[in-house]
């Protein structure tokens, strides 16, 4: 069987207020929307949007289905991981759209500059670039001695 669109892994947000949220993954993350799925009453089902070479899906808080939002339940536990070309210009345009920042973005020891941003539906993103390729024996190794986070 073939597929009409790329198999990996998509996750999939439930957020309270749908139309705000796809507004701000498209402003703050540069999201662009591939697809929407509309019930007859207008209720958006699903949308589908493209960030970089992933997909995320974006629906409507449903309680009745166990689809529920971070405010609902607290928080999130999940980081989602965003691989960008210029993480300190996602951070500055997603902060600018309504995301604050939990960890400020930063060269980190295992080679990435990274930082860590909640957006204004309580979903947690890191968003990060490789600076350079270390193995994992280099990672462990400056792991050790400093703390996480890493003081400024």
């Amino acid at each position: 069987m073939t597929s009409l669109r790329p198999q990996g892994l998509s996750p999939h947000l439930f957020v309270i207020d749908v139309e705000s949220a796809i507004a701000f993954y498209r402003e703050g993350l540069g999201a662009v929307e591939v697809f929407r799925n509309t019930l007859p009453d207008g209720v958006i089902l699903f949308v589908e949007l493209q960030l970089g070479a992933g997909r995320l899906l974006i629906s409507e808080e449903t309680p009745a289905l166990g689809a529920l939002a971070p405010p609902t339940l607290g928080g999130s536990p999940v980081l989602i991981l965003l691989e960008v070309d210029d993480p300190d210009a996602v951070a500055e345009r997603a902060v600018a759209a309504g995301a604050e920042v939990e960890m400020p973005v930063r060269e980190m020891f295992w080679g990435e500059r990274y930082g860590v941003l909640r957006d204004p539906f309580g979903h947690r993103w890191a968003v990060t670039t490789a600076r350079e390729q270390l193995t994992p024996d280099e990672i462990v190794e400056g792991t050790a001695p400093r703390p996480y986070p890493p003081a400024d």
